[in-house]
This record gives C-alpha cells, sequence and structure tokens, in this order.
C-alpha cells in the first residue's frame, strides 16, 4: 500500500510511464496532462523533476525530440531552465535542435548531433529482409520516400545508411524486431485487414536511425542543415495550437442521418435536405462533414459530405468524385498552427465538368509538420474554408474548435472534432472513428457565391466496409450523390 502522502508522485511518475503507450491518440493525452501539471504552479516544480528524469533516461533520439515537444507547447513560465534541458540530452538530433530552437530562441541548439551517426555504411552491408519489410510498416513511408529522393539527387546510399544505422542502434538497445500486435485487436477482423497504428518500441529505432541518418548527410555529404531540418518535420510529434483542440459530442443537430442514409434503398435527396437544414444555426452553414456510422447499424461505414461552388451550366461527369484540395501550409518556423491559411487559386482547385466547372468550398487542412499525436484527425482529414472563398481570413485554434477569423476579427468559419466510440483499427484506406465538422458564416457564403458567381452545391459520399459471415475479408461498397442547393 502506498502512503496516500506519496499517492501524487507515484501518479506523476505512471503518467511518463504512458508516453510509451502504443496508441498515438493515448499519447497525446497524456502529454496534454504532462503539460497541464507544468503548468499548475502547485505541481511545476514535482513534475519538472521527474521530465528531466525521464529525458536523462531516454535512449533513443526520437523519445528525446517527444519530451521536447511537451517542454515546447507549456507556457514559458512552466518550462525547466535551458541549461537543466541541454544537460539531460544524451541522444541529439537535428530535430531536438530545431525544437530547442523554438523554445528557447534562435541559438538555443546544443549542436552535439554531429557526433551521433555511426559512418559510412561498409559498400556491401545489407540491412536484411525485417528492415526492408518493415520500413514502411512501423514509420511513416514518407521516411523511406524522403531517403530515396535524396539518394537520386546525390547518389549516396542514404536508404543503405539508414539500414545501417538501425542495425547499429537495435543492436546497441537489444530491441526486438517485432511483427503487428494482433493481440490489440479481434483477431478475425485483424485478419480481413482491420488494423491499427500502434507505436512500437522498434518504431523509435526507426525513426532514430532516420535522424542520425541526416546527421550524416550534414556532417559527411555537405547536405545544407536547412534542407535536413525540412525532411524532419515528418516526425514531429505535435505542434502548439492544434494540440488543444479537445474533441467535442458528437452534434446533436447529427441525430440519426449518417444511419438513416445506411438505409436499404434509402432515398438521399430528401436526407440531405433534412441534415443540411438540421445543421443550420446561429448563422452558420455546413459546408463539410466527415463522421462515423454509429458502430450498431455498421460495424465500419463512414459518411462525408462537401459543399461545392458551380457555375451555372455545371453538369457532373459520370462517375466522378468530387474532393477538396489539399494545399500544404507550412509552419515550420513557429511550430504552431496560426495564422494566414495555405493559399490556392479558384483556378487551380476547380475540376471540369461535362459542362461548367466546379471547385470545393473548403480545403483540406494540411499543417507541416502536423504533429504525428494527432495523425488519426489528419488521416480523417480537417477543413477549413479556401481562400478562394474567404479571403483574408486567419486561422485561430481554440480547445473547442478550429476558426477562420476574418478581418472585423468575427469568426467566419468553424471546425469541429469528436470521438465515435474510438478504437485503433480501421479498413484499409478508412479511418478510426473520428468525425470532423465545418460550419461558415451563412453571409459570408452568400457573399462569395455572388463575387464568384456561382451556386452551391452538396456531393454526398457513403462508404461501407462489410462481410457476409463473421469471418473473411470485409469488401467495401460506395454510394455517392450529387444535388444542387435549393
Amino acid at each position: 500500500m502506498v502512503p496516500l502522502a506519496n499517492s501524487a508522485a507515484v501518479a506523476r511518475s505512471f503518467l511518463f510511464q504512458r508516453l510509451k503507450w502504443p496508441v498515438p491518440m493515448s499519447r497525446w493525452r497524456t502529454a496534454k496532462e504532462i503539460r497541464n501539471l507544468l503548468n499548475d504552479p502547485e505541481t511545476r516544480s514535482s513534475t519538472i523533476d521527474l521530465l528531466l528524469d525521464y529525458l536523462d533516461e531516454c535512449k533513443t533520439e526520437s523519445e528525446v525530440c517527444e519530451i521536447l515537444t511537451i517542454v515546447f507547447l507549456v507556457s514559458p513560465v512552466g518550462r525547466p531552465s535551458h541549461l537543466a534541458i541541454a544537460l539531460r540530452i544524451h541522444c541529439p538530433s537535428i530535430l531536438a535542435d530545431m525544437i530547442l530552437e523554438r523554445t528557447y530562441g534562435f541559438g538555443c541548439g546544443i549542436g552535439r548531433w554531429r557526433e551521433t551517426h555511426s559512418g559510412r555504411a561498409p559498400a556491401d552491408f545489407d540491412g536484411g529482409s525485417y528492415f526492408e519489410e518493415h520500413k514502411t510498416a512501423h514509420v511513416p513511408p514518407i521516411l523511406a520516400s524522403n531517403l530515396g529522393k535524396l539518394e537520386r539527387v546525390s547518389g549516396y546510399p542514404f536508404l543503405q545508411q539508414w539500414a545501417y544505422e538501425w542495425k547499429i542502434l537495435r543492436d546497441k538497445l537489444g530491441t526486438h524486431c517485432t511483427g503487428y500486435p494482433h493481440y490489440f485487436d479481434d483477431v478475425l477482423d485483424a485478419r480481413a485487414g482491420i488494423m491499427g497504428q500502434y507505436w512500437q518500441r522498434i518504431r523509435e529505432v526507426f525513426l532514430s536511425a532516420y535522424l542520425r541518418t541526416l546527421a550524416y548527410a550534414v556532417d559527411e555529404c555537405g547536405m545544407p542543415r536547412r534542407m535536413a531540418e525540412d525532411y524532419c518535420l515528418d516526425i514531429v510529434h505535435g505542434i502548439a495550437g492544434l494540440f488543444d483542440v479537445e474533441p467535442s459530442a458528437r452534434p446533436a443537430w447529427l441525430s440519426n442521418y449518417p444511419e438513416r442514409f445506411c438505409a436499404p434503398g434509402a432515398d438521399f435527396t430528401p436526407l440531405l435536405h433534412e441534415l443540411v437544414q438540421a445543421a443550420r444555426g446561429e448563422g452558420m452553414r455546413l459546408v463539410s462533414l466527415d463522421t462515423p456510422v454509429a458502430s450498431s447499424v455498421q460495424k465500419f461505414s463512414n459518411l462525408t459530405l462537401s459543399a461545392h461552388l458551380v457555375t451555372p451550366d455545371y453538369e457532373l461527369p459520370d462517375g466522378a468524385f468530387l474532393f477538396e484540395k489539399m494545399p500544404w501550409l507550412s509552419v515550420a518556423d513557429t511550430f504552431e498552427l496560426k495564422g494566414p491559411p495555405a493559399e490556392i487559386t479558384i483556378e487551380e482547385a476547380s475540376t471540369e465538368g461535362k459542362r461548367g466547372d466546379e471547385v470545393a468550398v473548403c480545403t483540406c487542412l494540411f499543417p507541416m509538420p502536423f504533429g504525428a499525436w494527432q495523425g488519426d484527425y489528419f488521416r480523417m482529414g480537417l477543413k477549413s474554408p479556401a481562400s478562394y472563398t474567404v479571403p483574408n481570413t486567419v486561422i485561430q485554434c481554440t480547445p473547442e474548435s478550429i476558426d477562420s477569423i476574418g478581418l472585423d476579427s468575427k469568426v467566419v468559419s468553424r471546425t469541429q472534432i469528436w470521438n465515435d466510440n474510438w478504437m485503433p483499427p480501421c479498413p484499409k484506406g478508412g479511418s478510426t472513428r473520428c468525425g470532423t465538422v465545418t460550419m461558415i458564416d451563412q453571409k459570408v457564403l452568400a457573399e462569395a457565391m455572388e463575387r464568384l458567381g456561382r451556386k452551391l452545391a452538396f456531393f454526398i459520399r457513403l462508404r461501407i466496409w462489410d462481410r457476409e459471415k463473421e469471418y473473411g475479408d470485409y469488401s467495401e461498397s460506395e454510394r455517392t450523390f450529387f444535388l444542387l442547393d435549393l
């Protein structure tokens, strides 16, 4: 029995261990709780001690960067001193220096990452079958793509170097080469391809070897440091602003509409009219929706809605699929989702129809870096009004939503997220049970329609993954529907 006086310290110690939990969303929640303890004057001192001890024990570069990200997200008054942090970093990296500079100021990196790589890999080095088979499974495939691109441009064998750094580090740490953790999921579903993204210990080795390879590229191959920093952005754990947005409850107005769309022979015309009308409130209109269907109706199903501005003569091509474009928004200098949205012209975003053309009201919000802790939300897709729909806005994150703010400081649009009986596994090509909705000021939308000389239309997509028996593979079916707003 732990004495009551020590229970808080034990609880905080357990909290730090939850940073090793294999579910990214759980790590995000853990990071938020640690951040809150550091921001609280009553718990700050003891939490700083624990954080510094945890940092001192980190044996991989990626673990160090995860802790430094939490420090970055803490208010300045709640952070440990730069010296205290620097003394506890034993696995430095280019990314760690990037985070330190965005936390404590330019020039506050520690610079020891040049010493971390293992030297050039032997010419005949072979990373082995496990590395080749899992280098795009345990970590995002973009990492292999990045190094492959660098290899083609420079002629240096960066993919081989990555494998070499991975082998050296894995042998040093004694990390097991694990496969997919089927014990987390329903066995029959996992065999049918319903899988989740789990961060196992070996992931830290892949990520850290990648960072060591970039250190090698700068130190030995003459790569500009700025270029190496760009290639680090894909593994940033979290960014300010978005980190604070909390999942809300599923909107009450959504009611059972997603489930009604799943009914055999459902008439989408009246359902869509009802849904759009039900969503009206406080001068706002629905322009984007992505929601799971209740698992009691369909175990794996998803309904999306997107609003589009169409020319008066627009006609949808046969078999067409309308979507929202994804312009890239760089937040590399600040690691914060804030300020002007990504710029995209109506010409870049529009697609031709049988006659006329259309353009989505919203674009996908994709900052770089985006923050891997919240990857489930980006896998689903977060939306905000495109710059051609509402010019001269800025993005502002609150605990409740991601807002677009106009020149008059009023909220032009609001994007909210929620979890619906969330679980890590999802079908291939689908997303986890997250939901998001974007509402726009109806006056602003009307002004955009008049300015652009376009009408409003809605595109619905219903995807269902199902199987006839309790075992076997799932097959995907899809229904799409297009309707001009009346």
